[in-house]
């Protein structure tokens, strides 16, 4: 039985991977904001012989977090932590609202960097562990009305690249998710087409796959990772161009 803490376990991604590693009875740890759906999945974890805690946690919270997590790793071994919690909210340019960038950022960069701050130290002296982090697909470019959240996915991906090669002397791996179009809560708000659409469920059986045979970059489905692999590579000029014709569709 392995301990698993989820962040961002309430819905989405998160919610799947707490439901796919409690069917295989490990020991779960759940964490967000949402009391209620923690307490029912919870519960669904216990039916299936797994076990299970939650604790009420914002990420953007450094303090609550480090709260938290002083409590957590008093009375737990902690083997994996999937820090998966992330926010995703339109903003154009032409009503710019700096609290948006401010409140992803606060969420999708500094909520995973602040328990890595404090796993770092704890997994070192327990001679190993593994953290996984959830990046996206998205940061390939900056999209018309996604650029913020984007831009945090972007510096997300590079602080794992840098603590993966830095890190890895200490016995910790850090692997990055980088999933493209789930249908979650989240993706539910969009109005436009999203490509090759999975499931939380499909998602789940991926990320897991990934991180028990070790990656150290989950990226899926795989024909979106090519399409956000040749969006990296094609020149600007062009990008633009041809993002151009879709935003107002995106604004609408």
């Amino acid at each position: 039985m392995k301990t698993i803490l989820i962040t961002g376990a309430s819905k989405g991604i998160g919610k799947a991977l707490a439901q796919k590693y409690g069917k295989e009875k490990n020991h779960l740890i759940l964490l967000a904001r949402n009391e209620e759906e923690l307490l029912s999945l919870s519960q669904e974890i216990i039916s299936f012989g797994g076990k299970a805690e939650f604790f009420i946690c914002d990420v953007s919270n450094k303090n609550e977090i480090k709260s938290v997590l002083d409590k957590i790793l008093a009375s737990n071994k902690i083997d994996l932590a999937i820090l998966n919690a992330g926010i995703s909210l339109h903003s154009y340019f032409d009503d710019f609202d700096s609290e948006n960038l401010l409140s992803q950022f606060n969420t999708n960069v500094f909520g995973v960097m602040y328990f890595i701050e404090i796993l770092i130290p704890y997994f070192k002296k327990m001679g190993g562990g593994t953290i996984a982090a959830v990046s996206s697909l998205a940061e390939a470019r900056g999209l018309p009305g996604s650029s913020i959240y984007c831009s945090t996915k972007i510096a997300l991906s590079h602080l794992l690249e840098a603590a993966r090669v830095e890190l890895k002397q200490f016995g910790i791996k850090v692997i990055t998710i980088k999933p493209g179009f789930v249908k979650t809560p989240m993706t539910d708000k969009n109005h436009f087409k999203m490509p090759l659409l999975i499931s939380a469920e499909e998602s789940a059986d991926i990320i897991t796959d990934g991180i028990e045979k070790g990656k150290r970059i989950i990226a899926f489905p795989k024909q979106m990772a090519f399409y956000s692999y040749l969006g990296k590579i094609t020149p600007s000029f062009i990008f633009e161009k041809l993002i151009s014709f879709s935003l107002d569709k995106l604004k609408k």
